[in-house]
Protein backbone atom coordinates (compact mmCIF):
# COMPACT_ATOMS: atom_id res chain seq x y z
CA UNK A 1 0.00 0.00 0.00
CA UNK A 2 2.79 2.45 0.86
CA UNK A 3 5.25 1.21 -1.73
CA UNK A 4 7.08 3.71 -3.84
CA UNK A 5 5.64 6.88 -2.38
CA UNK A 6 7.70 9.66 -3.96
CA UNK A 7 9.33 12.14 -1.61
CA UNK A 8 7.84 15.57 -1.35
CA UNK A 9 9.46 17.94 -3.83
CA UNK A 10 11.30 20.93 -2.49
CA UNK A 11 9.30 24.15 -2.43
CA UNK A 12 9.98 26.49 -5.38
CA UNK A 13 11.87 28.96 -3.21
CA UNK A 14 14.26 26.21 -2.07
CA UNK A 15 14.92 25.17 -5.66
CA UNK A 16 15.54 28.77 -6.70
CA UNK A 17 18.04 29.30 -3.89
CA UNK A 18 19.76 26.00 -4.63
CA UNK A 19 20.20 27.08 -8.25
CA UNK A 20 21.46 30.49 -7.14
CA UNK A 21 23.99 29.07 -4.68
CA UNK A 22 25.20 26.54 -7.25
CA UNK A 23 25.71 29.26 -9.86
CA UNK A 24 27.68 31.34 -7.36
CA UNK A 25 29.76 28.33 -6.30
CA UNK A 26 30.56 27.38 -9.89
CA UNK A 27 31.44 30.94 -10.87
CA UNK A 28 33.73 31.47 -7.88
CA UNK A 29 35.53 28.16 -8.35
CA UNK A 30 35.78 28.74 -12.11
CA UNK A 31 37.14 32.23 -11.48
CA UNK A 32 39.71 30.81 -9.08
CA UNK A 33 40.84 28.28 -11.69
CA UNK A 34 41.11 30.99 -14.36
CA UNK A 35 42.89 33.24 -11.88
CA UNK A 36 45.62 30.65 -11.34
CA UNK A 37 46.15 29.99 -15.06
CA UNK A 38 45.84 33.46 -16.59
CA UNK A 39 47.75 35.62 -14.15
CA UNK A 40 51.50 35.22 -14.00
CA UNK A 41 54.17 37.10 -12.16
CA UNK A 42 54.34 38.31 -8.58
CA UNK A 43 51.11 38.64 -6.63
CA UNK A 44 50.18 42.22 -5.87
CA UNK A 45 47.90 43.13 -3.00
CA UNK A 46 44.95 43.55 -5.36
CA UNK A 47 45.51 40.11 -6.86
CA UNK A 48 45.73 38.59 -3.38
CA UNK A 49 42.43 40.24 -2.43
CA UNK A 50 40.75 38.98 -5.61
CA UNK A 51 42.05 35.46 -5.02
CA UNK A 52 40.83 35.60 -1.41
CA UNK A 53 37.43 36.77 -2.65
CA UNK A 54 37.21 33.75 -4.96
CA UNK A 55 38.15 31.38 -2.15
CA UNK A 56 35.86 32.88 0.50
CA UNK A 57 32.95 33.29 -1.94
CA UNK A 58 33.35 29.71 -3.19
CA UNK A 59 33.48 28.27 0.32
CA UNK A 60 30.52 30.33 1.56
CA UNK A 61 28.36 29.51 -1.44
CA UNK A 62 29.28 25.79 -1.18
CA UNK A 63 28.33 25.72 2.51
CA UNK A 64 25.10 27.59 1.80
CA UNK A 65 24.38 25.20 -1.08
CA UNK A 66 24.85 22.15 1.14
CA UNK A 67 22.55 23.51 3.85
CA UNK A 68 19.96 25.19 1.59
CA UNK A 69 17.45 22.36 1.69
CA UNK A 70 17.34 22.15 5.48
CA UNK A 71 17.06 25.91 6.03
CA UNK A 72 13.91 27.99 5.85
CA UNK A 73 13.23 30.08 2.73
CA UNK A 74 13.71 33.28 4.73
CA UNK A 75 17.06 32.05 6.03
CA UNK A 76 18.17 31.14 2.51
CA UNK A 77 17.18 34.59 1.29
CA UNK A 78 19.20 36.22 4.08
CA UNK A 79 22.18 34.04 3.20
CA UNK A 80 21.94 35.02 -0.47
CA UNK A 81 21.84 38.72 0.44
CA UNK A 82 24.78 38.28 2.82
CA UNK A 83 26.79 36.63 0.05
CA UNK A 84 25.96 39.40 -2.42
CA UNK A 85 26.75 42.16 0.08
CA UNK A 86 30.08 40.52 0.94
CA UNK A 87 31.00 40.40 -2.75
CA UNK A 88 30.02 44.04 -3.28
CA UNK A 89 32.00 45.22 -0.24
CA UNK A 90 35.15 43.52 -1.52
CA UNK A 91 34.61 44.99 -5.01
CA UNK A 92 34.22 48.49 -3.55
CA UNK A 93 37.41 48.01 -1.55
CA UNK A 94 39.30 46.90 -4.70
CA UNK A 95 37.94 49.86 -6.68
CA UNK A 96 38.89 52.35 -3.97
CA UNK A 97 42.36 50.82 -3.70
CA UNK A 98 42.97 51.12 -7.43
Amino acid sequence: MFEEIPPRPAPPSHRLMIVGFSIFCASFLGGLALDRFLWSGPMSLTRKIITAEYIVGGVLSAVFLLTAKSATPESNQKRMWALLIAIFIVQVFIDVRQ
